[in-house]
């Protein structure tokens, strides 16, 4: 019987030391020479191909040869914040860029900033990697940045003949991550982890929005039925809303244009409306008809504002979502009135709800009722499977997206909501009550419970959990 060849047990001629590892990866060892003390020193170059090792080890072989073999004594603290400074300032945006520079103050050049470049390795980042992972529970993307601007970094280095080799591509990031717990019922199971509104709770949200700020109601439905994130609900215009064919068409979105000094403090800020996160935000999204219904009144809100301030609020150009003089509502406003609504509702105590959680709860609703993963993609805007994307955005004007709608019409409507709260009823908005152009406020709030009431609510609450609890214990009983 034919003995089997072992893997990789011949080389090819002028190969070297080459060899295959189990990751898939080929590594090569050259021979540089000698260190003071005697001991070999060592080269180890990576590829993901053995013609691709074997083309840098000839370079390196070459430069051995001509005494060109690259040193680099510069530290890395200095040379990485001149890189950011010249070269990566203009790739990104500026708030793109301060999260940049955030990571390399915050992490990057405490641990590796007095090293010398040709001296960080692999084990060195590694470090700093498993550190941070270590310092955030494993849930922050915090080591996956300083990853991805380290390799950035280095990778510019080669390019400019400064360095001959990327240690950033040997390290690791564990993938464990916290994923969200659902039970067969729709229950919450481990909520921290949960990143859209649990099931069981989102008809009592939403019907909560009737006792918020007049505003609060339609942007939340907007970013929750409509998948828009904070920013391009900011962003929005009244032209962008079709009304007719029930369609919101997602154009440009809300940012924040910061300014830097050259040493690359912030000197200023400020918000902009300017283009979409990405040309894949760019889309079209069918309304169900509870935000068509919500937008509507919204407008009427708008309309009598104009009424009192004389300032034009609902004309085409106007922001759905504006101050009441026009102007640009800011994230932090919005952010802190929705922080006290879900405050006063319970929902941020319990289930720690924020804004980009209704974003999620609309991905969360699709794939709850069995969307296409790739749909759902396209709806959120994200950038993956661009092909797709872009395809579906070129075409999307005329073929609306009706399925996603469906869903949510079904899910929540004047039936549904009414379920387990026959008093509920929907609130009526100022342009129903206009007498003579004067605008009045007093149907937008309505009276609150007393503390006796709201006693009595949970008192009453706790004798009917104690009763169930008994009447099950007593079934128990009988059945044994």
């Amino acid at each position: 019987m034919a003995r089997k060849q072992k893997r990789n047990a011949r080389r090819a001629n002028g190969e070297g030391s080459i060899i295959q590892r189990k990751d898939g990866r080929w590594a090569g060892v050259i021979l540089l020479g000698y260190k003071p003390d005697g001991k070999p020193n060592r080269k180890t170059v990576y590829g993901h191909s053995q013609a691709e090792v074997l083309q840098k080890l000839s370079e390196l072989k070459h430069k051995l040869v001509t005494g060109s073999i690259i040193s680099n004594k510069a530290l890395l603290g200095p040379t990485m914040k001149e890189w950011l400074r010249i070269y990566k300032k203009t790739l990104v945006s500026s708030r793109t860029f301060e999260q940049n520079i955030r990571t390399f103050r915050n992490h990057i050049e405490p641990a590796l900033g007095d090293r010398t470049i040709d001296s960080i390795k692999s084990n060195d980042i590694q470090m700093l990697l498993t550190k941070s992972l270590e310092d955030h529970n494993g849930f922050s993307n915090t080591p996956k940045r300083i990853k991805f601007l380290l390799n950035q970094f280095f990778e510019y280095l080669i390019e400019q003949g400064l360095a001959y080799d990327n240690p950033t591509m040997r390290c690791k990031i564990s993938n464990k991550m916290k994923k969200t717990f659902i039970d067969k019922k729709g229950n919450l199971v481990g909520k921290e982890n949960y990143k859209a509104i649990p099931v069981s709770e989102r008809a009592r949200f939403i019907k909560s929005l009737d006792y918020g700020p007049d505003i609060i109601k339609p942007l939340s439905l907007v970013m929750m039925f409509g998948s828009l994130r904070v920013g391009e609900a900011l962003g929005l215009k009244w032209e962008n809303v079709d009304f007719d064919r029930e369609a919101i068409y997602v154009e440009q979105g809300l940012t924040e244009d910061v300014e830097f000094d050259d040493d690359l403090n912030i000197i200023g800020r400020k918000d902009i409306i300017s283009t979409t996160k990405t040309s894949c935000s760019r889309r079209a999204i069918k309304m169900p008809k509870l935000l068509v219904d919500a937008l509507k009144q919204w407008k009427k809100v708008q309309w009598c504002k104009e009424q009192v301030k004389g300032v034009h609020l609902t004309k085409p150009s106007s922001l759905v979502f504006c101050n009441d003089d026009g102007s640009i509502k800011s994230y932090d406003g919005i952010r802190r009135m929705f922080d006290r609504f879900t405050k006063k509702f319970g929902f941020k105590q319990e289930f720690g709800i924020h804004c980009h959680m209704l974003r999620q709860t609309f991905s969360n609703m699709q794939i709850e009722n069995k969307r296409n993963i790739k749909d759902v993609q396209h709806l959120m805007g994200h950038k993956d499977a661009k092909t797709t994307q872009l395809h579906y955005n070129s075409v999307i004007d005329k073929e609306l997206d009706d399925e996603g709608a469906k869903i949510i019409d079904n899910l929540f409507n004047n039936e549904t909501l009414k379920e387990n709260d026959e008093n509920y009823k929907p609130k009526d908005v100022p342009a129903y009550h206009i007498d003579e152009g004067n605008y009045s406020n007093e149907i937008l709030n309505p009276k609150e419970k007393s503390e006796e009431e709201l006693e009595i609510e949970i008192l009453q609450k706790m004798l009917e959990e104690k009763q169930a609890k008994l009447k099950a214990k007593k079934n128990r009983d009988f059945e044994m």
